[in-house]
């Protein structure tokens, strides 16, 4: 009786390692078969990436009403650039990829999170598509057109000391988590604020916060300018001078033009008499 229930002890492990076996053999071929799936998923998106579409700079509008400006790299397929907000002109870093007529870019912040989503077709003239919020998913039309000149991004030498001797001035340029600002000092203030850039016919840099020493509260002049009219008019009656002092940036250096003249008079900074107040990179 013994030897039988030994027997019948035996054939039941053998055949449980048996079962055992079989079907760790079926979870290996699933464990490569999705693997090889995946492999062949990933050369499958290699081979569609676009790596000859000619890309570069456009400019257009992202929604209704916000002109913008982009350069786009095309390097094997992948993507890599920056746009910018004309109105502020602060670059924001752009990567993703293109497969076949198709732009899917990323929006990146300073610490390279992924602020929106850009999709959009590609054709000779431009690009058309979507730029998407990453957080809330609004999207907005995004529609953009080539570029007759380069979309260039701010120089990298930006930042630093800019020194004025004939008035003993300093404007200190720095930059923290991806926003720009200055530092005004004089004999008599001491100013900070944030920086702006506007890249028409070269760079312009404008100190935000400042306001004009003198300009349409001190003068009654017509304006020929039927918008600016209405705009001075206004800020008359809110009791507000003009903000922003305007800096022309050439390498290692920059230029205020201070006063204007009779049909467009202003005085910037009353912390210098030159027409011209020029700042050496120190």
């Amino acid at each position: 009786m013994k030897k039988i229930l030994l027997v019948l002890l035996a054939i039941v492990l053998v055949s449980c390692a048996d079962k055992k076996t079989k079907t760790e053999d079926i979870k290996v071929t699933e464990a490569t078969s999705n693997k090889t799936e995946e492999v062949s998923k990933k050369e499958e998106s290699f081979k569609l990436l676009n790596k000859d579409i000619n890309l570069g700079s456009y400019t257009g509008k992202l929604g209704n009403n916000l002109d913008v400006a982009f350069h786009i790299n095309n390097d094997e397929g992948h993507i890599s650039g920056f746009y910018y907000y004309k109105k502020i002109g602060v670059d924001i870093k752009v990567v993703g990829t293109v497969v076949a007529d198709s732009l899917l870019g990323y929006e990146l912040n300073y610490k390279n999170d992924t602020l929106a989503i850009i999709k959009g077709k590609i054709n000779d003239s431009g690009i058309k598509g979507t730029w998407v919020n990453a957080e809330n998913k609004k999207e907005y039309p995004l529609v953009l057109t080539k570029a007759a000149k380069k979309v260039t991004p701010l120089p990298a030498d930006i930042l630093g000391e800019y020194y004025n001797d004939v008035c003993n001035l300093t404007l200190t340029f720095t930059k923290s988590k991806g926003e720009y600002y200055y530092t005004y000092k004089s004999k008599e203030r001491n100013l900070k604020g944030k920086l702006n850039f506007y890249r028409e016919d070269g760079l312009y840099i404008n100190l935000s916060e400042i306001e004009y020493a003198e300009d349409y509260f001190d003068i009654d002049l017509f304006e020929e300018d039927p918008e600016k009219e209405k705009e001075y008019t206004k800020l008359k009656k809110i009791g507000k001078r003009k903000l922003g002092v305007e800096c022309y940036y050439s390498p290692g250096e920059l230029t205020i033009q201070n006063y204007g003249n009779a049909m467009n008079y202003y005085v910037k900074l009353n912390d210098c008499g030159e027409k011209y107040i020029h700042f050496k990179k120190k």
